[in-house]
């Protein structure tokens, strides 16, 4: 009976942990990700349309040059 004393201990300090340091703050409504940005701040808006573009640019599927290759064409194929 005593071999389930620490795990039952480091489980129910495991529950603390979680509860002090995540869900009494999601709870006040005070966690990092409930914090929303201004939606009219022109600077961030700004950033945030430059950063779009450049992603949509990244993801566009590269095309090869159109310049003739330098190397002689191989016929016997």
């Amino acid at each position: 009976m005593t071999g389930i004393w620490l795990p039952l201990t480091a489980t129910v300090l495991a529950a603390a942990l979680t509860w002090w340091c995540c869900v009494r703050l999601m709870v006040k409504n005070r966690a990092c990700h409930g914090v929303q940005a201004d939606a009219g701040d022109p600077e961030l808006q700004e950033e945030l349309r430059h950063a779009r573009e450049e992603v949509r640019r990244l993801r566009e599927p590269a095309t090869p040059p159109a310049a003739p290759a330098h190397r002689p064409e191989i016929l016997d194929r």
